[in-house]
């Protein structure tokens, strides 16, 4: 029997404590640290004048990232079935999932567990991130 399931329109992301982790946390995180928006200064990530622009115009609040007391930009772990993904935690990982669910790119299911939406989905690869490889990788895993 086929599965007429379309694993593009059925991709289930999980947060890390207030951000997002596992493959679309990592994804979002080789983006930026591909296009300059994040690097390291010392033994610390920080955010590039770039990045603060590109903040702006997706809508995270900088101004609110600028002044936290919170750490604004590092680089968090986490293992999910003998994996282990790097993504964007902090503040800015804070902000920037807050973000992706108000533009609905992202809606929740649960405590842990988000849906990728259609608009995220097209959101995302008008950015240069690749869904189509990140499902292809998600069937694998889970």
């Amino acid at each position: 029997m086929m599965n007429n399931i379309d694993p593009i329109k059925n991709i289930t992301v999980t947060s890390c404590n207030d951000h997002l982790g596992g493959l679309l946390g990592e994804a979002i995180l080789k983006f930026f640290l591909k296009e300059n928006l994040i690097k390291m200064n010392g033994n610390d990530f920080i955010v590039t004048e770039k990045g603060w622009d590109e903040l702006e115009i997706i809508g995270i609040n900088v101004d609110k990232l600028r002044s936290t007391k919170r750490k604004k930009v590092n680089i968090c772990f986490e293992s999910k079935h003998g994996i282990l993904y790097e993504h964007l935690g902090s503040h800015l990982g804070s902000l920037l999932m807050e973000r992706l669910i108000d533009l609905e790119w992202i809606k929740k299911i649960d405590e842990k567990k988000l849906q990728l939406t259609e608009k995220g989905r097209s959101g995302l690869e008008s950015m240069g991130i690749k869904i189509k490889k990140f499902s292809k990788k998600q069937k694998n895993i889970i």
